[in-house]
């Protein structure tokens, strides 16, 4: 059965359009939290859905452009961040497959409540920001790629991992992953990579 694909447009940095183009192209459904929706536009996509309490849009007006029923507005007092929201929204329609664009640098807090979301039950598939390209893992991850790519390791945090690699230059032969041991800036010397998962999730992080 194959997995229904969603992509949520969130604040902060993003890619550029081509560096997720094919994401875009097999995408069922695109949500915009809050200012998700600027960077939506700047690809020229007008999102299915916007989900936020609209305190970063840089128009409201755009808004327009939906059903009304498709704006789902939340105050600024709330338990939850627009990105937590728009994730809770997909995982209610029952999308497993859910990609998150944007998110890259700005404040701090914001960053790392997006890293914790891995580590949840609300679980995002993978996430593109302007530099970085992060794959939730834990199987086996398989790339084609350029040698001396930028490849970082790390287990989901608070939990431990076991992996092994085919492709890099220093080799993860079970090597277990926990909060004190990652593999960062290891470089790609094949143009294939592959990392298999033995034990725990991961999280792998490739520079475009």
């Amino acid at each position: 059965m194959v997995k229904k694909k969603a992509v949520i447009f969130t604040g902060g940095l993003g890619p550029e359009f081509n560096q997720v183009e094919e994401v875009i192209k097999n995408a069922d459904m695109f949500v915009a939290a809050d200012s998700g929706w600027d960077l939506a536009k700047r690809m020229g996509i007008v999102p299915d859905y916007f989900i936020g309490d609209m305190d970063s849009i840089s128009n409201k007006d755009d808004l327009n452009e939906l059903d009304k029923s498709k704006i789902l507005a939340y105050p600024s007092d709330k338990d939850y961040t627009d990105t937590e929201l728009a994730v809770k929204f997909l995982k209610d329609k029952e999308y497993e497959d859910i990609i998150l664009v944007g998110g890259g640098e700005g404040r701090l807090d914001h960053l790392l409540a997006i890293v914790l979301l891995f580590s949840s039950n609300l679980r995002p598939s993978e996430w593109y920001t302007a530099v970085e390209h992060i794959i939730l893992c834990s199987d086996t991850f398989y790339m084609e790629c350029e040698k001396n790519q930028n490849i970082s390791v790390f287990p989901c945090l608070g939990k431990n991992a076991e992996v092994s690699s085919n492709g890099l230059k220093w080799e993860l032969k079970n090597f277990k992953l926990n909060h004190e041991k990652y593999s960062i800036s290891n470089r790609t010397i094949k143009d294939e990579l592959e990392i298999k998962v033995h034990s725990g999730d991961i999280l792998i992080i490739t520079n475009y």
